[in-house]
């Protein structure tokens, strides 16, 4: 009977401790996920999304891949209110389009690429990515921007493998936490509005600068304003990722 009872208790203590390390266990993993999800180092498919810093800061990213009339007035807008972005380019269209892609470089935002050419890159073999992306590289190499950290896969179609293969090249896939939703007939004011309440600290947001979206300039310059007000500084993705922004001033 002695050994029945100490029997019954020890397996009620075996089962105590099981659940507890199952507890322990799942909200580990949940807490890393979670943690990895914003994490510049990984999320759970490998893509930059946003920073965890806890700082009032925002990252403006731009896909640019046909028209130019609206990436002008996109830059007008970044200048005057002394703003840096990333732009994420792509390479056919920097061909065609020389002098604005030197522009943006020559104004200091910073350049990712958007593919050499337009095509997806999900369901491409390895070989075909190495090979767009050392094309594109090329292109912005030319034009004065060098060296290439950041790679968005065209037309946004990506699988685990794209992402892997982008990272074993030496590059990091940068994606984003804040989808602007601009239509060709949006109220700037009511877009503006929308996503100064939708986003918050660390958030890296995705604007496409294409000439059907007119209204995107004034929608950056009321979002910039809103922000601003509130204590929010905007960074390009580099420094929205780095563990301090440090402005470095020379002795005399």
């Amino acid at each position: 009977m002695f050994f029945a009872l100490n029997w019954t208790s020890w397996k009620k203590w075996m089962l105590a401790v099981i659940l507890i390390l199952l507890t322990i266990t799942s909200v580990h993993f949940s807490t890393t996920y979670v943690l990895n999800v914003g994490s510049p180092d990984a999320t759970p498919s490998g893509a930059i999304t946003k920073s965890l810093k806890g700082e009032p800061e925002i990252a403006l990213t731009f896909n640019v891949k046909w028209g130019d009339d609206v990436i002008i007035d996109i830059l007008d807008v970044l200048q005057q209110q002394d703003v840096q972005a990333t732009f994420f380019i792509n390479g056919e269209w920097a061909l065609r389009n020389e002098d604005l892609a030197e522009l943006i470089i020559e104004e200091n935002h910073e350049v990712g690429l958007l593919g050499f050419y337009d095509d997806p890159y999900k369901e491409k073999s390895a070989t075909y990515i190495e090979e767009d992306i050392e094309n594109g590289t090329t292109v912005l190499t030319n034009l004065g921007y060098e060296p290439l950290t950041y790679v968005r896969p065209p037309e946004n179609e990506y699988d685990q493998f794209v992402i892997d293969t982008i990272h074993q090249l030496g590059y990091e896939s940068v994606f984003w936490s804040i989808y602007a939703n601009v239509k060709h007939n949006s109220e700037a004011e009511e877009v503006s509005q929308h996503l100064s309440d939708q986003v918050d600290e660390g958030d890296i947001m995705l604007f496409f600068a294409q000439d059907n979206l007119t209204v995107t300039p004034d929608v950056i310059e009321n979002l910039i304003e809103n922000k601003k007000e509130e204590g929010y500084q905007f960074l390009t993705v580099t420094e929205l990722l780095s563990p301090a922004n440090v402005d470095i001033t020379p002795l005399d």
